[in-house]
């Protein structure tokens, strides 16, 4: 028996611990975890017969000092600690629920007699007296709490959960037991006993302090005032647990009914009435600026005084009913202003007016309305305005300058807010993409090309590399805003293309740098051609070291042939927009193919050539070359005059001057027959020649049976200069509309259209009509802006390629595999 005494001894004894003398509860937070206090001697948990009265006796005026904040010392409260075990423990029948009881009547006595004690308060000294008792008596329970931790698990929480837990699908409809832990109990009583009765004196000098304080009279108990209103809350906790030291009491959305209810819901409406009356005075005397600030002011201040006073769950309410009365209720008024403001370009009070109206729902629309209308007007100003030779400049210039603009306007005054980008966007798009009159298609797309090929070409002077990547940047800048980026990638493509050809770009470096940047606005698919033209010029270069190497090995074995040095570039045919032998694009392409059909490539020219496609058919069976004379070049030696002059020609200037190697004077007719040219593009030629001198001509007006001379007095300061090529008509900025209807970017879009209602319906399989529309809208836009019928078209000729059909469902259709 001794022993079983010892081992259950060993088994209850909870430890020692070195203890203060006492326990100070007005400073001090007691270290006692429930059910693991430690004391300084053995004490066996055993169950035993506990005298209730008796233990109660001595129990009761503990608690009264601990509710109190009377220091009681370490030894105290552990036998008290112990003492509650004993009663909850105790045999033949627990005592639990008589403890609960009498521990309830004597929080209920204590609290009664605080209450006759603050019923003889000063009213005006109401606030602090209340703070005060509040205080201590919130501390008090929580040690209460701590004290009869037992009390709580073994017989509160038991009482009021096992019932719930037997019958958990019928929780909602049971009712639970009236038992609250003791902490929540001495908060329970206080708020019944206590509050309630001076609830309405309270609440009136609170709003009191509130309102003196929005007159600019601060309260010296602001402190005071801010504690009374968080008691409120405070006194409805029910997980009942000291808040750290230092941090601000939080608590669930149900513990503030009684806080909402009893304390928000009068002080709300006293607040709506000081404020709505208030922007009624202000509105009538003051100016709509000056409201705006002043309101910007109060709220600003509402809100410091929201945090500083009530509980966190009211902040955002106070200022949300303080938005409503004073702007929501008048922002008709603050819209009417709008237009002038934006106008006028009032960013102090534009910036002013975002941030009133910004919570406001749908609070922006008038606001970002305006600022899109007035961007698209500015920026229609600044296009059409434009005159002279360089105009694609004027126009990125202009374009850029009002987008810089209002760039920093959006930045600075509406914070880069998405709804005022959004609006900067679709103005600017309205904007590069506007018609001019008598247009059938926008301008921007060949203006953008013709910029960026003036500078990338080896013209552009005065550039450093950063300023270069700085102007393409914002090239690309007016690029995201095109619609028909499709007919700019052709503009683009040419230009590239001859820049490539003629060894006229400013570095290669700078002509990558421009494709990344389009890759990275359009992707790759919209530049792969580009680059495949980088990389035919690569492989060309290459290919010709090695056929100048053939070329030194054929010499000796062809004595008398006479090798033209050629660099020969070999240009992928579905990559660069070349067609041979038109020139360019205009409407007289048909009868210059045929003026130039017949020609004759000179005899000094043929072995190389000849030599050149039995070299590249050797290394690249079934290729097909064709040669572009139209836009070859080469470099002829003026030896019959007294300077060395080189002159750079094309191919069929070449060929026109050499029929005067033999001779000094030949007629116009006899130099079509002899290189096979013939009509308008012959003059062309010939006219190109005389231009810079090499040629004269005595009559005024070239014709076809002109006689013409070679000029043996050439005098140029230059000793190399450049012929230019012949053209048919001269290319000015209505090409954009040729190439906009040309047949070629017609099919383009036709097979990108299609392509794209192929995947869309590959993926998806069945689809609505109306979805599908939005999605090919969606893939095509980086490209072009597809019409509706022009949607239609290229579905009904899917339908008819057996791609896809009709359901029998209304407007779907389904994928053929």
């Amino acid at each position: 028996m001794a022993s079983n005494t010892q081992r259950a001894s060993n088994r209850t004894t909870l430890g020692r611990r070195k203890a203060a003398r006492s326990v100070d509860f007005g400073l001090l937070e007691p270290n006692y975890k429930k059910g693991r206090s430690t004391y300084s001697v053995m004490y066996s948990l055993k169950p035993k017969v506990v005298d209730f009265d008796k233990v109660w006796v001595q129990l009761r005026p503990t608690i009264i000092d601990i509710i109190n904040l009377v220091p009681i010392s370490n030894v105290q409260w552990h036998h008290k600690f112990s003492d509650v075990y004993d009663i909850c423990v105790s045999i033949p029948t627990p005592l639990s629920e008589r403890l609960y009881q009498e521990v309830k009547a004597c929080i209920k006595e204590h609290v009664q007699q605080k209450r006759a004690e603050i019923r003889e308060v000063d009213p005006d000294l109401l606030i602090q007296e209340y703070n005060k008792m509040w205080n201590i008596f919130h501390q008090g329970a929580i040690y209460i709490h701590l004290l009869f931790g037992y009390l709580n698990k073994q017989f509160v929480r038991q009482k009021r959960c096992t019932d719930l837990d037997n019958f958990a699908q019928y929780a909602a409809f049971l009712q639970i037991p009236d038992v609250k832990e003791i902490g929540c109990l001495a908060l329970e009583i206080w708020k019944e006993d206590l509050v309630k009765e001076i609830l309405p004196a309270l609440v009136k000098l609170l709003l009191a302090a509130i309102d003196s304080d929005r007159k600019g009279n601060y309260p010296q108990v602001a402190n005071v005032v801010s504690g009374v209103i968080n008691s409120l809350v405070k006194m409805e906790e029910t997980a009942f647990d000291a808040p750290p030291e230092g941090t601000r009491y939080k608590s669930r959305e149900s513990m503030t009914a009684f806080y909402q209810e009893n304390f928000e819901k009068p002080m709300l409406n006293d607040t709506e009435i000081y404020y709505s009356s208030l922007a009624q005075k202000m509105l009538a005397e003051l100016s709509c600026s000056a409201y705006m600030e002043q309101v910007i002011i109060m709220l600003e201040q509402e809100e410091i005084r929201a945090k500083k006073y009530l509980h966190e769950s009211s902040v955002e309410k106070v200022i949300s009913l303080c938005q409503r009365v004073m702007i929501k209720a008048h922002k008709e008024k603050l819209h009417s202003v709008c237009h002038d403001l934006i106008t006028n370009e009032e960013n102090k009070d534009l910036r002013n007016m975002y941030r009133l109206l910004k919570p406001i729902q749908a609070g922006l629309n008038v606001m970002v309305k305006e600022f899109e209308e007035y961007v698209k007007a500015k920026g229609l100003e600044a296009v059409s305005r434009l005159s002279g030779d360089n105009v694609p400049q004027q126009f990125v210039e202009n374009v850029l300058r009002v987008y810089n603009k209002f760039n920093d306007m959006k930045t600075v005054v509406f914070m880069d807010d998405g709804e005022f980008s959004s609006g900067l966007d679709k103005a600017l798009q309205g904007v590069v993409n506007s018609k001019e009159f008598g247009q059938s298609v926008p301008k921007a797309s060949e203006r953008l090309a013709r910029y960026t090929d003036s500078l990338l070409k080896k013209t552009t002077k005065g550039l450093s590399d950063a300023d270069l990547e700085t102007k393409l940047g914002s090239a690309i800048v007016i690029f995201r805003y095109i619609e028909d980026k499709d007919i700019f990638q052709k503009f683009y493509s040419k230009m590239l293309a001859n820049r490539l050809i003629a060894s006229t770009s400013i570095s290669m470096d700078a002509e990558e740098l421009m494709i990344n940047k389009l890759k990275q606005a359009c992707g790759y698919e919209f530049t792969s051609k580009l680059s495949r033209m980088f990389t035919d010029i690569g492989l060309s270069q290459e290919l010709s070291s090695n056929f100048d190497k053939y070329i030194s090995e054929i010499k000796p074995s062809r004595p008398g042939t006479k090798f033209v040095p050629t660099q020969a570039l070999i240009l992928q045919a579905g990559s660069w927009p070349l067609n041979a032998p038109q020139l360019s694009t205009n409407a007289t392409t048909n009868q210059t193919a045929q003026d130039v059909a017949n020609f004759h490539l000179p005899m000094i020219f043929q072995p190389v050539i000849q030599e050149f496609e039995t070299f590249y058919t050797g290394k690249h069976n079934g290729r097909k070359l064709t040669w572009l004379y139209n836009m070859s070049q080469g470099d002829v030696r003026l030896t019959y005059l007294d300077k060395p002059y080189v002159a750079q020609m094309y191919a069929y200037q070449i060929a026109a001057l050499l029929c005067f190697e033999r001779r000094d004077t030949v007629v116009v007719r006899e130099i079509g027959e002899e290189i096979g040219v013939s009509g308008e593009y012959l003059l062309k030629t010939i006219r190109t020649i005389i231009d810079v001198s090499i040629l004269t001509c005595d009559e005024p007006t070239l014709t076809i049976d002109s006689p013409l001379k070679l000029n043996l007095s050439l005098n140029s300061k230059r000793m190399k200069f450049r012929l230019q090529a012949p053209q048919v008509n001269k290319v000015v900025e209505k090409e954009q509309e040729a190439v906009a209807n040309t047949f070629q970017v017609t099919q383009d879009r036709k097979y990108y259209m299609e392509c794209a209602i192929v995947r869309i319906m590959k993926t998806r399989k069945v689809l609505k009509h109306n979805a599908l529309v939005s999605e090919i809208m969606d893939q095509t836009k980086s490209r072009f802006t597809p019409d509706v019928a022009f949607i239609k078209k290229s579905i009904e000729d899917l339908i008819e390629k057996m791609y896809i059909q009709r359901t029998d469902q209304n407007d779907e259709y389904q994928y053929l595999a």
